[in-house]
Parts: structure tokens; C-alpha cells; sequence
């Protein structure tokens, strides 16, 4: 098969795709369940005052009725300081668990959107990371990836063209991005880095190139057909 070039990428402005003029700053993500982890948050902390209320009346309550010689409040301090530690576990593991960030959708139960995502964060953390003359071809590496997976998000069957674009965007990019961060700068080092993202952008260009012509002749036949049906009685 011959190698096509990828696609040139979207100009600055265009979209959420669209490479940065120059590396930005990362921005802070809000988690998608805020409204939700903010409300859990609030009813918390309400239950602490509420808790911690509760608790120092009832020890100054059985503390007073000890002072003046009843010996089972005693018992009562002790059992109401181990409800008292108790409250403040659960207390800490919800709140840890409120405060903690969602996990990531395993890459077996990925979908095409969640790869697009995945896809559009890794071009925001290049684009910062990488020396300009890698970011162009980093850019056209991930456009093209991305084009791939929409044109085969369709498939009934993964296909090899599928196949490829989902490894592409889950393992081989990431992993590309992350050796070449952990890995001494060096002239060699960028050097590689760029062939293997052209490596990956020819392939991804490949599939595009394909699936776009397969959807070309799809509806040149289809024309031909209808014209084939409806044509034939026109004077």
C-alpha cells in the first residue's frame, strides 16, 4: 500500500484541535461530578458540627452526673468517646473519597469519545512538553489519529484499520510522549521522536485516505443506482 502523507493540521482558532500559537499554561480541570462531590462535601461537614455538637454535650452531661457519684456515667464517657472515634473515621474516609479524583475509563471499556478525549489531552500536555520542532509533527500525528477514529468508529467488527487508530490513541502516542519525557535531551533523541511520529501519522493518513474513499465510491453508487431507478423514465 502506499504511504499517503497526514493530514495538514486545522489552523489556530479553528477548533479545540487546533495546535496552541505557543505552549500555554496548563489549565485547571474541573471533575465532571462537582455539583455532586460539593453537595456530599457540605452534608459532611454539617454531620461533623452536628457530631461534634452531640458529642461534647454528652460529656459534659455524663461528666456532671460522675462528678456527683454516679458511677455508670463512666461507662457512658467510654462508650460515647469510641462512638466519638468512630464518627471521625467514617468522617475521614468519605471525605477522602469525595475529595479524590474520578478514575479513568479502563482502556476495555473505552469508546470512541472517551479515545478522542484521551486523544485531546495528550495534544494539550505535547504541546507544552515538546520542542517546537517536534510539534508539528506530534500535531499531525494526533489530527490524524483522531480523523482515523471517527472514521472508524462505525466498524460492526474491529477491523485492522480500527484496530490500529485505538492503539494508536491508547497506548502507542502515550507511551511515545512519556519515553521521550523520561529519556535525556539530546539532538538524537528529537530526532527519533519525530520519525516515529511520522511513522504513526503515515499509517493514520493510510486509514483516512482509505475509509474516506471507501465512502466516496459508497455514495457514487449509491447515485448511480438511483439514478438507475428514478432516471430512467425522464424525457
Amino acid at each position: 500500500m502506499s504511504a499517503h502523507l497526514p493530514p495538514r493540521p486545522p489552523r489556530p482558532g479553528d477548533d479545540a484541535w487546533a495546535a496552541a500559537p505557543r505552549p500555554a499554561l496548563p489549565r485547571p480541570t474541573l471533575p465532571p461530578d462537582l455539583g455532586r462531590r460539593a453537595k456530599g462535601l457540605t452534608w459532611l461537614a454539617v454531620q461533623s458540627v452536628l457530631g461534634f455538637v452531640a458529642v461534647l454535650g454528652l460529656l459534659l452531661l455524663f461528666g456532671l452526673l460522675l462528678a456527683l457519684g454516679w458511677d455508670p456515667a463512666g461507662w457512658l464517657i467510654g462508650v460515647t468517646l469510641i462512638l466519638a472515634f468512630l464518627g471521625v473515621a467514617r468522617t475521614f474516609f468519605q471525605g477522602r473519597r469525595l475529595l479524590s479524583p474520578a478514575p479513568e475509563v479502563p482502556l476495555a471499556q473505552a469508546t470512541p469519545d472517551d479515545d478522542e478525549a484521551r486523544l485531546l489531552r495528550l495534544l494539550r500536555s505535547g504541546e507544552r512538553a515538546l520542542p517546537p520542532a517536534a510539534r508539528p509533527a506530534f500535531h499531525a500525528a494526533i489530527i490524524a489519529t483522531r480523523d482515523a477514529l471517527r472514521l472508524t468508529a462505525g466498524d460492526e467488527t474491529l477491523s485492522r484499520d480500527a484496530f490500529d487508530a485505538r492503539q494508536a490513541a491508547r497506548e502507542d502516542l502515550p507511551a511515545l510522549l512519556q519515553t521521550y519525557r523520561a529519556a535525556p535531551h539530546a539532538p538524537d533523541a528529537e530526532r527519533l521522536l519525530v520519525s516515529q511520529l511520522d511513522l504513526i501519522g503515515r499509517r493514520m493518513g493510510e486509514v483516512v485516505h482509505e475509509r474516506r474513499g471507501q465512502h466516496t465510491r459508497t455514495l457514487e453508487a449509491q447515485r448511480r443506482y438511483l439514478e438507475s431507478k428514478y432516471g430512467a423514465g425522464e424525457q
